[in-house]
């Protein structure tokens, strides 16, 4: 009897751990998928919180194009790519290496949920924090992208790609939010480099770069007309569960922002935003804001209070 109850508790778990598994290895092009995602079935990534301090991107300027893109899409890109929920496209052969975390990289794939990856495609629509084991990621914005036009019946973004000699240009055009969200649209853009392109400096490898945003969540994600649920995660991430920088996550509308690893805060605060970066570094992505040493305060402090001292007696 014992042995009959073992056998059947043991096909149960099989059962179940075979289901989980099928729902999240579903296919994102697949008939199913669609039906899964809508019920919640699509297994995702665990949130995870920034450790503390956090490892913090710092934004080059603010407002300096009037909400446009750093480089402004012409007839030279490539695309719309075909639209599609939570899929990917690639690998695309790099004409240059790129360097990520100290590993160098020879080509790359564009996830539709607004990132690139390098080792696989990847699909997850709902977002972590970082650091996250598992995967590695440049993220200007990783939310749930929507750019299925024909399944929505109505425009609802693009992606459009250039590669050239020393840098690769990947733009998400006016995209909306699962399921079909085209009232709120975001537009930014993801540049990476040889590290010694003068376009976004050649101290730098990354940049990001943001046109109006007006969405964070997708309705699979908790998310309600845009807003809510599961944050954006605007970032990068090596994959390894240590390594990471982040701009910070956003899950609401508003200019709000209380740092990478505060609360989550307004996605108005990205608009017209450009972000430059070394993520080829082994340690540190993002050079720190470097404070005043005390020392240097005081030497500072006396200086200027010998200069009043002796302009006062010459007064005199």
């Amino acid at each position: 009897m014992m042995k009959k109850i073992f056998f059947l508790s043991l096909v149960v778990t099989m059962i179940v751990m075979a289901g989980n598994y099928a729902f999240s290895q579903v296919n994102p092009g697949s008939p199913e998928y669609q039906d899964l995602k809508e019920q919640g079935l699509i297994e995702q990534p665990a949130q995870v919180p920034a450790p503390s301090p956090a490892k913090a991107i710092l934004p080059e300027e603010t407002g300096a194009r009037d909400l446009e893109l750093f480089v402004p899409r012409d007839g030279s890109f490539i695309g719309p790519l075909d639209g599609c929920d939570d899929c990917f496209t690639g690998p695309y052969t790099l004409p240059f290496t790129f360097c990520f975390y100290g590993t160098d990289y020879t080509s790359f794939y564009i996830n539709t949920n607004g990132n690139v990856s390098f080792e696989g495609g990847f699909s997850s629509f709902t977002s972590t924090g970082f650091p996250v084991n598992g995967f590695g990621m440049l993220a200007p914005f990783w939310a749930d992208v929507v750019t299925w036009d024909a399944t929505c019946g109505v425009e609802i973004g693009d992606i459009y790609y250039k590669i050239e000699p020393t840098r690769v240009i990947v733009i998400w055009e006016n995209v909306g939010y699962y399921g079909c969200g085209a009232d709120k649209r975001n537009t930014f853009q993801l540049i990476f480099t040889n590290g010694n392109d003068p376009l976004i400096g050649t101290t730098n490898n990354v940049a990001f770069s943001y046109g109006e945003m007006q969405w964070t969540t997708g309705d699979a994600s908790g998310g309600s007309s845009g807003f809510g649920g599961t944050p954006a995660t605007v970032g990068v991430n090596k994959g390894d569960g240590v390594k990471y920088a982040l701009v910070g996550r956003f899950d609401h509308e508003g200019t709000d922002f209380d740092g990478a690893g505060g609360g989550a805060d307004g996605v108005s605060y990205l608009d017209g935003k450009f972000y430059a970066f070394d993520a080829c570094q082994e340690d540190v992505v993002i050079p720190e804001e470097v404070p005043v040493s005390d020392w240097a305060l005081y030497i500072g402090i006396f200086l200027i209070v010998t200069f009043a001292v002796v302009r006062f007696r010459k007064l005199v």
